[in-house]
């Protein structure tokens, strides 16, 4: 590494583990956890610095994204990925992430009928077969399906994210040319497709800024030229994407290098955030409903965070872990 890199950013790579994934992935998962949770439980005709901020949550999706775009790439680097591995990393990322969304979704199912039909609360969220099984391969948008939970339409971004990348992984590393080329298209196509169809390509830059930041830490381009495409990037998210986004991606990329310290609750809130991503809604929207004028909005709230990190974390032992322990057996 060059004296001036060493000067400029904190080393990480292949040498060092990269904890701050950790820190990034529970700070996202939090913010979309308090954001929801919020919404059901904690409203108010006049706003404060608090829940002004707690309206910001839904900036942990594009945390979210730019952590995906760097540590999926990184991931296929150290494994020495080459396409026709394909369909095992395609495997292995779908032992990851879909039986936990899966037995969520009939958990979430089970609850509504129960709710609905036995306590005469809330509507009925699944309509027919259809239903189900176009929310569980991310198809619902594009045959014009409501999805069950509304939320679940980012974690059909980042799958289209994994086949994407699976596919475009060996020619976006061939060379700057042909890397910035197809970035490029990517994204301008993402420019016309209407953002109700939730695709990758509408967030493409997100994950662009990750994929930039993984080829810095691995020592393909120069610190000029990744400073460079990430300032464009965030640029180009402030203008026309979402200003506002602009400061998550900023603080991510950041958090990625300065963030690199191993703590008792970056490691817990990074084991459980896949799972609080999932559960929050069921377990935040129960305490909503159950303590209605029992306590004021702000213990209503706190209650049902703590509750929404519990039931994540039982969710995490229970489900997600059996999963994630399969997924390490398949080899590419």
């Amino acid at each position: 590494m060059s004296e001036s890199r060493q000067s400029s950013m904190p080393d990480i790579g292949l040498s060092t583990p990269i904890v701050s994934l950790d820190w990034l992935r529970g700070i996202a998962s939090l913010m979309v956890c308090v954001f929801h949770v919020k919404k059901y439980i904690w409203w108010t005709f006049n706003p404060n610095w608090i829940t002004k901020a707690f309206e910001q949550g839904y900036l942990g999706v594009y945390i979210f994204f730019i952590v995906s775009g760097f540590v999926i790439p990184y991931s296929m680097y150290v494994k020495n990925y080459q396409i026709n591995s394909f369909w095992k990393y395609i495997a292995k990322r779908t032992v990851r992430i879909e039986p936990p969304y899966v037995i969520f979704i009939m958990i979430l199912l089970i609850w509504n009928y129960w709710l609905f039909h036995f306590r005469g609360k809330g509507t009925e969220i699944l309509y027919d077969a259809k239903q189900f099984i176009l929310n569980v391969t991310y198809l619902a948008p594009f045959f014009g399906v409501k999805w069950i939970i509304v939320i679940f339409w980012t974690l059909a971004v980042e799958f289209q994210f994994y086949i994407l990348t699976g596919l475009t992984y060996n020619l976006l590393l061939r060379n700057s040319a042909i890397r910035y080329a197809i970035m490029a298209a990517l994204i301008g196509i993402g420019m016309l497709i209407p953002e109700k169809y939730f695709t990758v390509l509408n967030y493409y830059i997100f994950f662009a800024l990750g994929f930039q930041t993984f080829l810095f830490v691995i020592r393909k381009i120069e610190i000029r030229e990744y400073l460079f495409s990430a300032a464009a990037g965030i640029l180009f998210i402030y203008f026309l994407v979402l200003d506002i986004a602009a400061i998550a991606a900023l603080f991510t990329l950041l958090g990625i290098f300065y963030f690199n310290v191993k703590t008792k609750v970056s490691d817990f809130f990074g084991k459980i955030s896949y799972s609080l991503y999932l559960t929050h809604g069921l377990a935040g929207g129960a305490v909503g409903l159950f303590t209605i004028k029992m306590f004021s909005q702000e213990i209503r709230f706190t209650l049902a965070i703590v509750i929404s990190i519990a039931f994540a974390f039982i969710y995490y032992v229970s489900v997600e872990k059996i999963f994630l322990k399969i997924s390490k057996r398949i080899k590419y």
